[in-house]
């Protein structure tokens, strides 16, 4: 959209909503008429709206626009319809001036390109992930090199992870069952709504900075790198340069969060810039408390069996399986929020208790990232068949020098690390692929010595 479209489009959004109010002056008639007249932009647009004024009358009574088909001549006259309910009634009025705002909005982001604009690209991309464009089309079959406006992506497992670059260089990356919402008009936008994301930012322009809002605080960005996690009860920032401003959203607090720092923005906390704290080496899930984030179908305990999460299957998309077949998923998050992050060490073991309905090998897995908050890969091992038994429990420990990086990440090996040591823990997951197997995990526990 050029300067003069921005001009009268803001304009005819004025005297449009005057007249829903029927409070147009004889000098805005003309005014609009003018407009009419001269863009064609602005006509077109008028016909999209009586289009949908046309049924949008029938409930809500929106007056008569004939006035207005009077002034802007036959090539853009629609015929005329009446209200069948009077626009006396203020709340019909107020309705209909809502339902013309939206309407305003939509179409000049479809007809004009306000949304249509390109603003990233995809750069890297693993795993189940969906894209909505501002205008609600689904993309499931995602490529390096896709270029994306304003819209929501969507982590659909735990081995999804996607990397955006926008135009100026700055980078976003997500992974895991996250959704993050990005815009561009005037200054960068990025709403995380689950999940966590990582950015390296360029530095902005003056005055506009990027913007990371969350259900708990609003983060404004100049340029730096951090990484921000939401979960059900706060938001954590993490800054690993630069420095970033944390605002409340509860009561308008800020603080000043700068490197090696975070805080976490909850009710009943204190916002205050603290030291990250030390990393530590293990980690036990605790389901009895709920489902959390954990991705997979919880079962609470009774008096037969503890707390457990089943698998949920999940359909690939063509582009990576012609067949369409499904993986039989869950997962757990580790280093999460206000919780210290938990890093692998050479002795390091994972232990996991489960079940399983059928006999069938299992992939366990983890997402790693690196200190700075970068993926850092998802490594794996894979254990036969012949391990477990149908309808039993089973205990298994994993040696780490089992764990190789996942195949799909191949074509970024020479960028990811050889092997997990040294790495944050942001998720541990297991599945098994095609067939339901009926499998399902009680506890996961990463451990420095194995239990005897």
């Amino acid at each position: 959209m050029n300067e003069k479209e921005k001009g009268w489009s803001k304009e005819l959004d004025v005297l449009l909503g005057k007249l829903v109010d029927e409070s147009l002056t004889a000098k805005e008639k003309v005014r609009l008429n003018t407009i009419m007249q001269d863009e064609p932009g602005a006509r077109e647009f008028y016909q999209d709206y009586l289009d949908i004024h046309g049924a949008l009358e029938e409930s809500l009574g929106i007056p008569d626009f004939s006035s207005v088909n009077d002034m802007i001549g036959p090539e853009t006259q629609h015929p005329k319809k009446r209200s069948s309910i009077p626009f006396g009634n203020w709340g019909l009025a107020i309705a209909a001036m809502l339902v013309l705002g939206f309407c305003i909005q939509f179409f000049f982001k479809g007809k004009v390109g306000v949304a249509t604009v390109p603003i990233a690209q995809i750069s890297k991309l693993s795993g189940p992930l969906y894209w909505t464009g501002d205008g609600g089309l689904v993309n499931r079959n995602l490529q390096v090199g896709t270029r994306l406006s304003g819209g929501t992506i969507q982590g659909m497992g735990p081995d999804a992870w996607l990397e955006l670059e926008f135009n100026d260089g700055t980078e976003v990356e997500i992974t895991g069952n996250s959704m993050l919402t990005i815009s561009n008009v005037g200054q960068k936008e990025l709403r995380l709504r689950e999940g966590s994301f990582s950015a390296d930012v360029k530095s902005q322009p003056q005055g506009k900075p990027l913007l990371v809002h969350t259900q708990f605080a609003r983060f404004e960005v100049l340029g730096t790198r951090f990484t921000v996690d939401e979960d059900l009860s706060s938001s954590t920032l993490i800054v690993n340069e630069g420095n970033v401003r944390a605002i409340r959203l509860s009561d308008g607090s800020s603080v000043d969060v700068f490197e090696n720092q975070r805080v976490v923005a909850a009710l009943g906390r204190e916002l205050v810039a603290e030291e990250i704290p030390q990393s530590v080496t293990i980690w036990k899930s605790d389901l009895e408390n709920g489902k959390r984030r954990n991705h997979g179908e919880w079962v609470p305990a009774n008096l037969s069996e503890s707390a457990h999460l089943k698998t949920v299957p999940y359909v690939l998309p063509e582009k990576t399986d012609q067949k369409q077949r499904t993986i039989h998923t869950l997962s757990m998050p580790v280093s999460v929020c206000d919780q210290p992050p938990v890093v692998l060490q050479p002795e390091s073991k994972v232990r996991v208790r489960g079940k399983i309905a059928s006999i069938h090998r299992i992939w366990f897995g983890m997402s790693l990232s690196r200190e700075n908050g970068d993926f850092a890969g998802r490594f794996q091992t894979i254990l036969p068949a012949e391990e477990f038994k149908s309808g039993e429990p089973f205990e298994v420990v994993l040696d780490l020098n089992d764990y190789q990086l996942d195949p799909s990440l191949a074509q970024w090996s020479e960028s990811l690390p050889k092997s997990p040591y040294g790495l944050i823990v942001e998720a541990v997951w297991c599945h098994t692929l095609w067939d339901p197997a009926g499998l399902e995990v009680s506890e996961i526990e990463l451990m420095t010595k194995t239990v005897q």
